[in-house]
């Protein structure tokens, strides 16, 4: 299985770039899954069909769906809190449904719920497909989500050591006063763990470190995964284009190619377009000092828009390059 992350800043044509790839990738007989992330869709729009969670054949080979964005934040929240419960069941006697309602607002919530419907996506659809597309969302929110998986492991390591010390006191009071430790939670005596194998909260942040080394590794594998990045001949977007793949060059994550989109011909144009050209100029020169090594391909500004499965051919002959 390949999954291809197209990246970018918003209206550079990312959505068109990426179902373009997958059509292109469908009709050379791979089965093929595209999934829009952007909580503002318009994947549907370009492939010409209305588009829900669940995929839909396209064409042949070739599925889409796009993601309801809200759905996605109040099923990662629901699992958030059934976890909560479930490791502090001994607090089950207080209300904790208000401090966990206040979970939508807190940073990084929309990183952790797309983040952790990409791998139920990968997992659950990666049988099924030989290429899964992600369409993501706007360059700063996707660059966040994909570097999570580092800072979570991060984070998760000095938990379980905090976790570990905590565990480790409880079972030296233990073995002074010959009982277990006991809480007083609403009137009621609970027991508290003292060793890793009876601790829920220890057995749950080993789940999250081995799902965060999992996704790691995922992103970390060049034969697995591929970020294409899409940007136009304009120098605001090759620079945001730069940043983020500087971060993504820095956690080893793979960005294979630049696809820029938009290139004006520089014939046939009158005198009123000459400034534009020579923006155009010094951002093409930025994308060949910016991206030494990547593989770069141009789409002209094409004179129709690529809506729909046949003119989305005629937008997927220019990337042709990227298929190998």
């Amino acid at each position: 299985m390949e999954i291809h992350f197209f990246i970018g800043k918003g209206g550079v044509g990312k959505t068109t770039s990426a179902a373009a790839y997958a059509l292109a990738r469908s009709r050379r007989g791979a089965r093929t899954f595209i999934v829009s992330l952007d909580p503002a869709h318009n994947l549907g729009d370009v492939l010409g069909t209305e588009l829900g969670e669940d995929a839909k054949k396209v064409c042949d080979n070739l599925w889409a769906s796009e993601v309801d964005f809200d759905a996605v934040i109040a099923r990662h929240l629901k699992s958030v809190a059934e976890k909560i419960k479930d490791a502090y069941a001994y607090l089950r006697v207080l209300n904790l449904d208000k401090y966990i309602d206040t979970l939508r607002y807190s940073p990084g919530v929309e990183e952790y719920a797309v983040l952790e419907k990409i791998t139920e996506i990968v997992r659950k659809e990666g049988k099924k497909y030989e290429v899964i597309v992600f369409d993501t969302p706007p360059t700063g929110l996707t660059i966040r989500m994909l570097v999570l998986p580092f800072i979570n492991r991060s984070w998760i390591e000095k938990l379980i050591e905090l976790r570990r010390a905590i565990l480790h006191h409880r079972a030296m009071v233990a073995r002074l006063s010959g009982e277990e430790p006991k809480v007083v939670i609403g009137g009621k005596e609970e027991s508290l763990p003292i060793d890793e194998s009876s601790d829920p909260i220890m057995k749950e942040l080993k789940a999250m470190l081995r799902e965060s080394e999992e996704l790691i590794s995922m992103l970390r594998d060049p034969s697995t995964t591929s970020v294409h990045v899409v940007v136009n001949p304009e120098t605001l977007p090759v620079l945001e284009a730069e940043r983020a793949c500087s971060v993504l060059r820095k956690f080893g994550i793979p960005v294979k190619s630049v696809i820029v989109n938009k290139v004006l011909p520089e014939k046939s144009l009158g005198e009123e377009m000459k400034a534009k050209l020579e923006d155009q100029k010094r951002a093409m020169e930025l994308i060949k000092e910016k991206f030494p090594g990547l593989k770069v391909v141009y789409v002209p500004m094409l004179p129709f828009e690529p809506r729909g499965i046949d003119k989305l051919m005629g937008y997927a002959r220019y990337i042709e390059p990227l298929l190998g």
